[in-house]
């Protein structure tokens, strides 16, 4: 069996990774997908939403999606856990990994933890984003949808999302975050 995988920080999930797995769900061969909100990302300081929070948004966001599943393995560590962990762990049950990033994650690619094993045993696929070049050895998922978390999180810009589910995501961040001015 195929997968993919997803991880990130989702703080919050928005239309751009709806894109990302929609587009994903196409063009790889795949069985499944599994989304893995990160519990912290080893190269981020903080998050606003808890894990949990982030992972409950997930699972109503990707409901309608029957090859997509939301894992909390990350989250239940309670730590920063490396991507190699991540892809060992599901390595044991699938014979292909396709692993899905963000373009803007390939200038530090080389510095995340066991880069060199990573890159043995994952297939890596590339959201394209602000115009970053992508190797032509790695998938490209054509999806540059100009929203992020973090533009969020600093104006509450709207997040492209079904409104119900984006009506409670803003509501958090309005009362658990200070947007920069």
């Amino acid at each position: 069996m195929k997968l993919a995988l997803y991880g990130g920080s989702f703080d919050p999930p928005h239309a751009g990774h709806v894109a990302v797995v929609t587009e994903a769900l196409k063009i790889l061969p795949v069985d499944k997908i599994i989304i893995v909100p990160a519990s912290r990302n080893p190269f981020k300081t903080s998050v606003i939403a808890s894990g949990l929070q982030r992972y409950a948004w997930l699972k109503e966001i990707f409901s309608p999606y029957k090859q997509v599943e939301i894992s909390d393995f990350e989250i239940s560590q309670r730590r920063s856990v490396y991507t190699i962990e991540t892809v060992k762990h599901y390595a044991q049950s699938y014979d292909e990994i396709y692993l899905i990033i963000g373009a803007d994650n390939l200038e530090k690619l080389s510095d995340w933890y066991c880069a060199d094993e990573l890159n043995a045993l994952v297939h890596w696929v590339v959201a394209a984003r602000q115009n970053i070049p992508i190797p032509k050895t790695m998938i490209r998922l054509d999806v540059d949808i100009p929203i992020s978390s973090s533009d969020f999180r600093s104006s509450y810009c709207p997040l492209g999302l079904e409104t119900d589910i984006e009506n409670k995501i803003i509501t958090y961040y309005k009362e658990h975050n200070e947007p920069a001015n």
